[in-house]
């Protein structure tokens, strides 16, 4: 469990220590000796999470029951630490006063120094200008395969059996059999398989093997499938549709535009504060390596 974790968990004990619960509308979702965690409390520790982790937590029951679990775990052993003195020892008040100062800085720096960001229309339209090649959206096919394994370095009578295997499968493919039918059965990409073999949309250069990309961008759309081999095995490959190298529209990138502005200027904002704030206190740093001489 990670430090700031603990610190939200220990945060969130004192504040809701003194909340009076309705526990018809508050159930308990799990005890730990004297400690009781409700469904309220477990919302507003996990509001405090990052919205990966809310949403693994809320969306899946396995999840959530691990969370809690855990949770509960903490609480119980820190129970236990308190109760043997952890809590009193001069170590650990310099710890926790040290992680609660870092929370502190970066919540500070969050809610307000780099609070209330806007990005205006001529900003944006400025970036727009300025950084064309980020908004290239490649070419891309949308591909089926049958995949057969079978590795380069395999024995040989075991890479002409699969090289066999997928023939046959292409003959079957270019006598009319249906190649979505064929793909649930015979594929051996378990994944694909259940979709017919639909790999969805595959962008040029996101690929993990040069020669399959290469194949795939050489055929058209609607033509018949084809056999290739790559160092995993042997694909018979169809093209659905296939979509021309692009630039986004100016819409389309509006979103990300403005998560890169604000980005950026939050950057900005944060250095110019720690800029002033190491004028206002004075800051100086010692060198280790010549005390009379700072920094």
């Amino acid at each position: 469990m990670n430090v700031r974790l603990l610190v939200l968990i220990a945060s969130f004990g004192v504040w809701s220590a003194g909340i009076v619960h309705a526990e018809d509308l508050n159930p308990v979702v799990g005890k730990a000796g004297d400690y009781v965690l409700r469904e309220a409390d477990l919302d507003r520790l996990l509001d405090n999470l990052s919205l990966e982790t809310q949403k693994a937590v809320r969306s899946n029951p396995e999840q959530r029951t691990a969370f809690v679990k855990q949770l509960l775990l903490t609480k119980a052993t820190a129970a236990k630490a308190r109760k043997d003195g952890f809590d009193r020892k001069p170590d650990f008040k310099e710890l926790v006063s040290n992680v609660i100062d870092n929370y502190l800085a970066q919540e500070y720096l969050s809610k307000v120094v780099t609070a209330n960001i806007t990005v205006t229309d001529e900003e944006l339209k400025k970036y727009y200008s300025e950084h064309e090649k980020e908004f290239l959206i490649p070419e891309a096919a949308k591909v089926r395969h049958i995949f057969i394994a079978s590795t380069k370095d395999a024995a040989a009578d075991l890479k002409a059996k699969g090289k066999a295997k997928a023939e046959g499968i292409l003959q079957q493919i270019s006598k009319g059999d249906d190649f979505a039918k064929l793909a649930k059965e015979q594929s051996e990409d378990a994944d694909s398989a259940a979709k017919g073999g639909d790999l969805g949309y595959i962008s040029a250069g996101k690929t993990n093997s040069p020669e399959f990309e290469k194949a795939i961008f050489a055929l058209k759309a609607g033509e018949p499938a084809q056999l290739i081999e790559t160092s995993f095995g042997y694909h018979i490959v169809k093209i659905d549709e296939r979509k021309e190298q692009r630039t986004a529209t100016f819409d389309e990138a509006k979103e990300y535009m403005q998560g890169q502005i604000k980005e950026q200027i939050k950057q900005e904002k944060a250095q110019e504060f720690l800029e002033t704030l190491t004028r206002e206190t004075g800051l100086t740093i010692v060198d280790a390596r010549n005390p009379d001489t700072t920094k």
